[in-house]
């Protein structure tokens, strides 16, 4: 499936230009029902990520999930990792390893344990589009 781009527009004293981010809306499962968010599909990361709130929202227990270290941008912080069952619009619902960070700076992002092993992703930044289609292993 074919998806365009996400537009966003700079702050309104900032001198940058327009941003397009490769986004797309994704429903994430608990025991309290579904939430939808939108998600960066997300080449450097090594793993998924996802803001603690989303787990609260959705009724998953942290306290059943393993501890582990995320190195970024802002340094290293802890992440607290789960499966968590996801479904993108046009595909199946997939279960993914999920490590659940309280930043500010982090909404949802798809990496590549459980997002990209399982689907072939193909970026055309200069027609503003990617391409998600699942992978059929044998």
């Amino acid at each position: 499936m074919k998806y365009s781009y996400v537009t966003f527009l700079p702050g309104v004293h900032s001198k940058e230009n327009i941003i397009k981010r490769p986004m797309i809306e994704i429903e994430i499962f608990g025991p309290k029902g579904s939430h939808k968010q939108f998600a960066l599909i997300d080449s450097g990361a090594d793993r998924s990520l996802f803001n603690m709130e989303i787990a609260k929202v959705i009724g998953l227990d942290l306290s059943n999930g393993g501890e582990y270290g995320v190195t970024g941008i802002s340094g290293v912080t802890k992440a607290i990792i789960l499966e968590v069952e996801i479904k993108v619009a046009h595909l199946n619902k997939i279960i993914i390893p999920v490590g659940f960070i309280d930043s500010p700076y982090v909404g949802v992002l798809l990496g590549q344990e459980g997002f990209f092993d399982k689907n072939k992703i193909k970026f055309e930044k200069d027609h503003d589009t990617f391409e998600i289609n699942p992978v059929f292993k044998k």
